[in-house]
């Protein structure tokens, strides 16, 4: 018996409101294989984090010791 022929045994043996939580699972399932495939690798330029602390008058590394300091305390 073919994976096909299994789950219309399977999905015929459902009351009708659960053959349509079937559906509705299959749905989105479609749909999140959907959004996967279509997303893309992005850079890390890309991200909206990237250059934050470009234009400020602070240097990122003293300022990443400085709270690193903190915590040894």
């Amino acid at each position: 018996m073919t994976l096909i022929e299994q789950l219309e045994q399977q999905f015929e043996q459902l009351p009708s409101e659960k053959q349509s939580e079937v559906l509705d699972f299959v749905a989105f399932l479609r749909q999140r294989l959907a959004v996967a495939s279509s997303a893309q690798p992005r850079s890390l330029r890309q991200h909206p984090a990237f250059g934050s602390w470009r234009g400020r008058r602070i240097d990122a590394l003293q300022y990443q010791q400085n709270l690193r300091a903190e915590w040894d305390c």
